[in-house]
Parts: C-alpha cells; structure tokens; sequence
C-alpha cells in the first residue's frame, strides 16, 4: 500500500502528460488512421448510432468496448478514446513504478527508471496513437512477466496468465494477434523442461485454448451479425499498402528487397538499440537459464510476428510492434534481480534505450516521420482539413459524408448525431438512386489522397467542383467543401 501512494504523483503525472498530448496531436492531425477511425467509432457507439451487432464483434474489441462505454458514461464531447488511452498509459506507468520497487530499487532509481521508461519515445508514440496500442502494451507487459514467472516456477497459475496475456494480445491490436500466433511455435521452450518431458504439445494447447476459443467465438459472433467483426474497421491491406509506400518513399526497396524480412531486422534493430538494457543484462545471466529464455522467447515472438503481418497481409502495418521495446525493457528491469544491483549501468543503459528508440523509430514508423515534420512546420493536411470541416459542421444537423473514410469530421465535430454516415439510410438511398436530398453534404477534393476513396465522391465525381443543383457552398478548405440545400430547390439526379 506503501508502494501505491508513493507511485500516485508518477502516475498523475503520466495521466497529465498523456491528456497534454492527446489534445496537441489532434489538434495537428498526428494521429494514425486507425486510432482516428477508433476514435470515431467509439464516439459513434457511445451516442447509440451502431447497431449492438456491429458493436459485440467490434475488432479490436478490448480497446472499442472501453472507449464506447466511456463515450456512453462521460459528458458529452469528452474525448473517450483519449481518456482512456491516457488512464491506461497512467496505470501502466503506476505498475512499472511498483513494480521496481518491489525488485528492489531504491526510491530514486525508481523515479529515474520509471522516467526513461514510461517516457520512452515508442511508448509515447503508441500513447498519442490511442487506446489500442497501449492495451497492447500492457497486454505485451503481462506476457513477458508470466513468461518468466511460468519458466521459474511453472504453477498453475502462471499458465493461466500466460493463456490470459494471449487472449489480451489477440484482442486488443490486430499486430497483438500477430504476436499471439508467432509466439506458439516457442512457448514449448518457455516452460520448465521437466514440465515438456512427457507432451510438449499438450503444454502449448493448455497455454493458447482461452485464444484459440475467444477466437472462434468472436468469428461466430462476426458471422452471425453481418458487416461487423474484422471489417469494423479499414481493411488491413489498406494499413499495410499506406505503411509499404511510406517505408518506400524514405528507405527505397529496402536492405534486401524482401519487405518481411527487412521488417525482421528493423525490429531487430528497434529491440536492441531501444532495449539495451534488456541484452547486456543477459549477458550478466548467460549461464541462468530461466533468467534468458523468457526474454529470448519474447523476442522471438516479436520479431516472427513482424515478418508474418508482412508476409501474410494480415494483421495491417507493423508499426505497432515497435512498443515491445520499452515493455521487454520493463519486464527484464522487474525480473532480473541483477539490475537492482546494478542501479547506476542500468540507469546508464536506459538512457541510451531512450536516445536509440529515439533514433530507430523512423524504422518502424516510417510515416510518422513525415507527420511530424508536417506538423513542426505547421502546414495543413489532409486530417487538419477535415477536422476543420467538422468543426465547421458544428450546428448543423443532417450532414451527408463518408465518416468510415473521413473518421476525422467526426472528432472536429465533437459528436456523430447529426452526421449522416455509411450506416445510415440517407447515405445508402443517396447512392442508391444517385440523388441528394439531406440539409448539407461534406466532400472531400477527388485529387486528394482522402478524396480518392470517398464514396460520395464515386457515385457523384463532379459534386466537389461543381456542386450540386439546389446546394450553395457555405464551407471550404484546401481538401474539404461543406454545400448546404438551398431551401425550396428540388435536387436532380445528374451531378
């Protein structure tokens, strides 16, 4: 209890610092697509505008249920997916600071490796990115943890995290899926060798049957509400063709010309100059084996996980990978008593874990190197754009736009009611019958990079320059126009 009440000023301070940025990303459009879609969504569900089937085989459920039922409890306009992304960044950062404690640091060593750990600069990306990738890496944390409680003491107990963490994995970011199927083939080299002696692959089942039925469960569920599940959200291909042209316009075809595999190394490269700490402690402890294979498996799983979203499609980009190395930092700190020992070099290699995450994020976030050099120098984008359009939407009710393309309106407007998305019936009718008939429209410019996919502007291509008869423009920017119906003029059918 002792413990608590002195990590509770970390852990304002880590809510704080998480809300601070939160507000300043949005507000400069430095947010991935997926936590804006997330955000969008959540928003969305929490004001009763998804249908309860889309919003049980939601994916990634773990984040999309608490950022929903935050929309739904808090007052209105309250950033939900923020909140949470930020609650769950402070109560990361109070279990760290408990946690070295607990292993044995003094409360100044404490404060300083909590510090460079929690702030880490690939713990703070996947912070600003939303609540997905911080359930991810506290799921990613709980892993490591049992991995090392399971290759100790090998109790009852420590399956069933092990089997937990999976399940979290699987369920909180499309690359914690990824690192759930890639960790199976080494679980068996995780557990006590005399636990394996008689049927390896009984061990492994018991480890990964609460993942293996979670799944089969939610794909059930997916097929029996049709248009939820896996396709809630943008495709992964999507995800991954952004991520593929990013890395392309910075780093070419790459080392090899073989994106899985340089997808490998650059995760290679990201875990040992983002984790030193983690390797030089195991040199330390070469000869205790319990103290090395955990983390060797971990980072297997991770790396095999990187190469399998890339080689299969399936999981989206891999940028969310990258926060395995402040975890697996963590994780090491808490579990190798020679640290504790050791507090000065491993202060010392923390900092320069901090300096190298610092340096190698471009590897694994290749994009995010352009938005923020976008947003340093100030210029407009395209989600700045429709955050302004939404904001200019305020007020006006029954506006027809392609929200599932532009989640951004959503959030510039503070609020989905009003807003007339793919889901609802006067989207479907208006390209159905290739007629407009709602209070406003919101469209973006076809030659954008937004625009290109927008579906109002496939069913109406001449609607953003020319407008539409019986619809005045009363909003623009450099990627958005907002047309209002000129009262008592009935629209046509061409555009």
């Amino acid at each position: 209890m002792t413990r608590t009440f002195t990590a509770a000023p970390f852990v304002l301070l880590a809510f704080a610092t998480a809300l601070v940025l939160a507000a300043v990303t949005v507000r400069t459009g430095f947010v991935s697509d997926d936590a804006m879609r997330l955000w969008a969504a959540s928003i969305t569900a929490g004001e009763g505008n998804i249908a309860v089937g889309r919003i049980v085989a939601a994916y990634p459920t773990f984040p999309f249920w608490a950022s929903a039922l935050t929309a739904l409890i808090a007052p209105a306009g309250t950033p939900a997916p923020a909140l949470v992304a930020a609650i769950m960044f402070a109560l990361i950062a109070g279990i760290w600071f408990v946690s070295l404690r607990a292993a044995g640091f003094v409360r100044v060593s404490t404060v300083l490796a909590a510090a460079l750990l929690v702030f880490h600069p690939v713990l703070l990306r996947a912070e600003i990115d939303g609540p997905s990738e911080m359930f991810l890496a506290a799921f990613l944390f709980m892993f490591g943890v049992a991995l090392f409680d399971l290759r100790r003491r090998g109790a009852t107990a420590d399956v069933m995290t092990v089997g937990l963490a999976l399940l979290g994995l699987a369920f909180s970011h499309p690359m914690g899926a990824a690192i759930a199927l890639a960790a199976v083939p080494f679980l068996a080299l995780a557990v006590r060798p005399v636990l394996v002696a008689n049927s390896a692959f009984n061990v492994v089942v018991a480890l990964v049957f609460p993942t293996v039925f979670a799944v089969g469960a939610f794909v059930y569920s997916s097929w029996v509400f049709p248009g939820a599940g896996w396709s809630f959200f943008a495709a992964p291909a999507e995800s991954l063709a952004t991520w593929r042209a990013s890395v392309a316009h910075i780093f070419g075809e790459g080392l090899t010309g073989i994106a899985a595999f340089d997808a490998s190394l650059a995760t290679i490269v990201a875990l040992m100059f983002g984790a030193p700490v983690v390797y030089v402690a195991l040199r330390w402890v070469a000869r205790r084996r319990p103290l090395v294979v955990p983390a060797l498996v971990f980072s297997a799983a991770v790396v095999t996980a990187a190469a399998l979203t890339i080689a299969t499609g399936l999981f989206g980009e891999p940028t969310a990978i990258a926060v395995a190395a402040p975890v697996l930092a963590a994780v090491v700190m808490v579990r190798v008593p020679d640290l504790a020992a050791r507090p000065a070099a491993a202060l010392a290699l923390l900092v320069a874990g901090w300096i190298g995450g610092l340096a190698t994020l471009p590897l694994v976030d290749p994009g995010a190197a352009g938005h923020l050099r976008a947003a340093i120098a100030g210029g407009e984008s395209d989600r700045t754009d429709a955050l302004a359009a939404g904001g200019a939407a305020v007020g006006h009710d029954g506006v027809l736009a392609d929200t599932d393309n532009a989640p951004a309106l959503v959030l510039g407007r503070g609020s989905a009611r009003g807003i007339y998305g793919p889901a609802s019936e006067p989207f479907h009718l208006a390209l159905i019958f290739s007629r407009l008939d709602t209070p406003f429209v919101a469209v973006p410019d076809p030659q954008s990079p937004i625009g290109v996919s927008d579906r109002l502007n496939k069913a109406f291509p001449s609607l953003y320059r020319r407008g539409a008869i019986g619809y005045r423009l009363i909003y623009h920017n450099d990627t958005w126009r907002l047309y209002s119906r000129i009262p008592n003029v009935a629209s046509k059918k061409d555009y």
